[in-house]
């Protein structure tokens, strides 16, 4: 349950609010506010807690998201390019449809978020957690995933080309039809991944850890 005061204090606008963070103490607590379509751009919102939040459709580009809490938060469609959500908890939460341009999502926890139809191109999630993630059609150009734990994470047609796979472990992970073209798996750890119909064009494989006989050959286009 969000604080009312905490609640009133956000609705001022970004810069008020920012403003009352660099002279209050107080951790805000914003679980479960209804925040759909609301403006967030630049706004300080390190460790606030978001749980359940409604944030489908706003504007979090640029936002400061560090350690921020968002278990099962709604961010369909919301606009977070080049936010930092560094340490941020996502687990379960909704990114449908989010833009994830550029954003920094190093070492978040994101264990069974949607990121169905996301754009995360170029964003940062090394060390991030992604386990059991939901990933079909999302867009994961050139992102960096260096030793990201992708385990049982579906990513059914995902666009992965150009991405940073280095020691990333993608054990029981769904790739069916994705793009890997020129990605980097080097050291990753491929045990009982569905690896049919990938386009590993130009990919580079070198050291990948498999559970038996690896299917790519025969199955890559």
């Amino acid at each position: 349950m969000a604080n009312l005061e905490h609640l009133e204090r956000l609705q001022q606008g970004p810069d008020a609010w920012n403003y009352w963070r660099t002279t209050s103490m107080e951790q805000p607590d914003l679980s479960g506010a209804d925040l759909s379509g609301a403006s967030f751009e630049f706004a300080n919102l390190s460790g606030v807690k978001l749980d359940f939040a409604n944030l489908e459709g706003a504007n979090l580009k640029n936002a400061y998201l560090y350690r921020a809490s968002l278990k099962r938060a709604n961010l369909r469609i919301a606009d977070l390019m080049n936010a930092n959500l560094e340490q941020a908890d996502l687990r379960q939460a909704s990114l449908e449809g989010a833009d994830l341009y550029k954003a920094k999502l190093v070492e978040a926890r994101c264990d069974r978020a949607n990121f169905s139809k996301a754009i995360v191109r170029r964003a940062n999630l090394s060390r991030a957690s992604l386990k059991g993630a939901e990933g079909r059609f999302s867009d994961f150009l050139q992102a960096n995933l260096m030793r990201a734990n992708l385990s049982m994470a579906n990513f059914y047609q995902a666009n992965l080309a150009g991405s940073n796979l280095i020691e990333a472990n993608l054990s029981w992970a769904n790739l069916l039809e994705v793009n890997l073209h020129k990605a980097n798996l080097c050291r990753a750890t491929l045990l009982q991944t569905n690896l049919c119909r990938v386009n590993s064009h130009d990919a580079l494989f070198k050291g990948v850890t498999y559970s038996s006989e690896p299917a790519l050959a025969a199955s890559a286009v």
